[in-house]
């Protein structure tokens, strides 16, 4: 399933509600109609269990709903726990925050027909990149790449901090990635607020957030929907 075709021609910069934990509130985003919606499965206060992800779709395909594609959020797993997820949940993308491992990405492209987004941490501090950029991308394995996500460092996972980087740093990883014609998406710290102004400056394919659109650690559907329109500029 290629990144959400059915919204290609409709805005530029794509949106994905991440760290979604019930049914309802599932429900309720997917009406909104973002381009990807998430799950996460690695150690987290929004980590959900795989079968009850499984009876949301299925109830919310019975109810006709249209699913966006369904994006998988894991950090460091091993081949066992992705297939445990993967042979259960309607999982369409994997989102990896793991270092290099060509051999993970390999047998996750040999045996299930997903997207992968491979995940770059930025140090968010004033010490800059954590990676530098040719290390950070030679790392990647472009070949099993579909998507190139950059977020704020996070020393527990990888990324997931919730905290903003340094913007400054797209532009270098745009011209690093531009001969492998890779989506770039951000996340880190986006809210209703400024992602207005980094999908304007910057002209990044898509943006991912999670407690952006929260209210006392809960998603907040009224600031879901205004993250919506300020991406897509309406």
């Amino acid at each position: 399933m290629a990144v959400n075709e059915r919204s290609c021609s409709e805005h530029s910069s794509k949106v994905k509600i991440c760290g979604l934990t019930n049914l309802d509130i599932t429900r309720r985003v997917i009406q909104m109609k973002p381009d990807h919606i998430g799950f996460v499965f690695a150690p987290s206060r929004r980590q959900v269990d795989p079968q009850r992800v499984k009876q949301w779709l299925f109830q919310l395909s019975r109810e006709e709903q249209e699913l966006p594609d369904i994006v998988g959020v894991f950090a460091n797993p091993t081949r066992e726990e992705l297939k445990q997820v993967l042979d259960l949940a309607p999982i369409t993308s994997v989102q990896l925050h793991v270092k290099n491992n060509t051999a993970l990405l390999a047998w996750i492209k040999d045996h299930y027909d997903v997207q992968i987004w491979r995940s770059i941490p930025i140090n968010g501090s004033d010490e800059g990149i954590f990676y530098s950029i040719s290390t950070a991308v030679n790392e990647l394995d472009v070949q099993y790449a579909d998507v190139v996500l950059l977020d704020t460092y996070c020393p527990m996972q990888g990324g997931g901090s919730g905290k903003v980087f340094d913007w400054t740093v797209i532009p270098a990883y745009t011209d690093a990635l531009a001969e492998f014609e890779l989506p770039l998406y951000i996340a880190g710290g986006l809210t209703p607020d400024n992602v207005e102004l980094v999908v304007r400056e910057y002209g990044i394919q898509g943006v991912d957030v999670s407690s952006g659109v929260e209210t006392n650690g809960v998603k907040d559907v009224v600031k879901v929907q205004e993250f919506i329109e300020r991406v897509r500029g309406k």
